[in-house]
């Protein structure tokens, strides 16, 4: 599996977790110890080594946004849509913050 294909994965993976513990939560269930943890991971496989308080604030504004749009309805197409949305965003933010060297990895 190509880095890209991983962190695309790994965000629909949270997604798919966020919005089933939205789900049970809204229900009245306490799911706090059910949340995966995986935003650092994401992160650093995107390419952030620096990851200050402000990008995960930014990183889960992104994620409660997708899940306005995500339903169980619309469940695959919209964590297959997102979830690339996502991707793409990252990286824009990343090029943003630290232009690419020539000698530097870059994420594909």
């Amino acid at each position: 599996m190509k880095n890209k294909e991983l962190i695309i994965h790994l965000i629909r993976e949270e997604l798919r977790n966020k919005r089933l513990m939205h789900s049970l939560e809204f229900l009245g269930f306490d799911c706090s110890f059910f949340t995966l943890n995986i935003s650092r991971v994401i992160l650093e496989f995107a390419g952030f080594h620096e990851r200050p308080d402000e990008l995960y604030e930014w990183y889960f504004e992104l994620i409660e946004k997708a899940l306005e749009e995500i339903t169980f309805r619309n469940l695959d197409e919209m964590l297959n849509k997102c979830s690339k949305n996502l991707y793409i965003e990252l990286l824009e933010k990343r090029l943003i913050e630290k232009p690419v060297l020539h000698n530097e990895n870059v994420i594909e």
